[in-house]
């Protein structure tokens, strides 16, 4: 073996079936009891433990790079939060609020995986999270076209049944569908993969959720700016694709449940008054909420600096939970980074926002990188999808949204940090690259192969 070189190793990826599973079954799966915890802290868990043991027995032949000191911070900071919870305070309400904030830790999970799979274990994770997918879709259609004659579902808690729709996170999930069924079909795998996107599409727009149907779009748009391996020779395939999408779009949107309440929140004329009142309603329950969380957290100088912790209320002690809806439970304003700032203050919601920021520069990196394999595109589309539910609606306060995005987070900014370590190492001279095994034989005394130097800087 060469000295230098990462072993690819072809085994599972730590936290693939925590992921997995939550994307299959969405929020009613993670209400799944298993003794005194749920079914997705222990499969977090065990995925933790996989995690250890994989560091631990791999053979490092090249340094791997983690998500970076930023996600670190958060974790940290919202631990330290948790420490100096109130004495009064109800220890384990407390711990359900910090849970999404250590959620975190799955990035650490991913981001070194990626780098030292082999080829192999990579395609084996795309295809264990698109069979997720295909399950998710085929039992959101059959609860969407049963409508109300599956009352006799399992109850899992007081709130949650077996097989209840989560309409934000789910449309996000089809979309993620959508767009990895679109980047196939650019790629030339397979007419089915038309049909999966069709349907998903039409489930989508028979739901009622704004949000998902613009975690849709942003999948849509993703799947077309990618640029998947074997995609450049199929322009015209893509270009039809498109038009077909767009042809849709604009065929369903007008008369679809969720486009009515689209249409309604941008002030246009919709065929339902019905639709309109209730979009308008909404959003101006959700406006009205988020200036009393904003007034509140900066009423007193405490809160502003370092929020309110963990086991607060916040939602009642401002009001907020009134245009929400009091005594149903909410604990969230709909909206992440709100949440960020009443839990943790100005100081955790710039680690957060410096956080999502470094994310969405790892997707920008993405979206520009030649012939990105097909992990690094579903990594896309579940950032992005989950992201634009999570600043309209309670998805990354919950394991069911945190787990998949801030897995498929680290996964970017691992690969960020490698091609940065790596384009760094080229800048030093090409000397060091022939010492460790990074290029290919010379051409001469001092002259490098320049095909390797390209395929590094991709």
């Amino acid at each position: 073996m060469n000295p230098g070189r990462t072993e690819k190793r072809n085994r599972w990826l730590p936290g693939i079936l925590t992921v997995g599973t939550l994307m299959a079954g969405g929020r009613w799966i993670s209400h799944v009891p298993v003794g005194p915890a749920y079914i997705g802290d222990l499969l977090l868990f065990a995925s933790v433990l996989h995690g250890l043991c994989a560091a631990l027995t791999r053979k490092a032949t090249e340094r791997t790079y983690g998500p970076g000191v930023l996600l670190a911070l958060v974790v940290l900071f919202a631990a330290f939060r948790l420490l100096t919870t109130d004495a009064d305070a109800d220890m384990r309400t407390a711990a359900r609020d910090a849970a999404p904030f250590l959620y975190c830790c799955a990035g650490y999970l991913s981001s070194s995986a990626y780098q030292w799979a082999g080829e192999e274990s990579r395609k084996r994770a795309v295809r264990m999270l698109y069979g997720a997918l295909l399950v998710h879709l085929v039992w959101v259609g059959a609860v969407l076209l049963a409508g109300d004659a599956m009352p006799g579902m399992p109850q899992l808690d007081a709130e949650t049944r077996v097989f209840d729709l989560r309409p934000d996170f789910d449309a996000a999930m089809l979309g993620v569908l959508i767009g990895l069924s679109i980047l196939r079909v650019r790629t030339g795998k397979g007419r089915l993969n038309v049909v999966v996107a069709a349907s998903a599409l039409f489930l989508v727009f028979s739901m009622h959720t704004r949000a998902g149907l613009l975690a849709c779009f942003a999948c849509i748009a993703a799947a077309f700016v990618l640029r998947p391996k074997a995609a450049g020779r199929r322009p015209v395939r893509s270009v039809l694709l498109g038009c077909a999408v767009v042809l849709g779009v604009l065929l369903l949107l007008p008369g679809s449940s969720a486009g009515q309440r689209f249409v309604a929140t941008t002030g246009g004329v919709t065929t339902s008054q019905e639709a309109a009142l209730s979009a308008e309603g909404t959003t101006r329950a959700r406006m009205i909420a988020w200036r009393s969380v904003i007034g509140y957290t900066l009423d007193d100088p405490g809160r502003t600096a370092i929020g309110v912790g963990f086991g607060t209320d916040f939602l009642r002690l401002s009001d907020a939970d009134v245009p929400l809806g009091r005594g149903m439970g909410v604990r969230s304003p709909h909206n992440y980074l709100l949440t960020c700032f009443a839990r943790l203050g100005l100081a955790g919601l710039s680690l957060v926002t410096a956080l999502l920021a470094s994310v969405l520069g790892a997707v920008a990196r993405a979206l520009r990188s030649r012939e990105a394999d097909e992990l690094t595109s579903l990594c896309v589309l579940l950032v992005v999808s989950l992201l634009v539910v999570a600043l309209l609606g309670v998805v990354l306060e919950s394991p069911f949204g945190a787990v998949p995005f801030f897995w498929a987070s680290g996964v970017l900014l691992g690969r960020k940090r490698l091609l940065r370590a790596r384009r760094r190492r080229i800048h030093q001279g090409p000397a060091e690259f022939v010492q460790e095994g990074e290029l290919a034989a010379s051409r001469g005394p001092g002259v490098p192969d320049v095909k390797p130097l390209r395929e590094c800087m991709r």
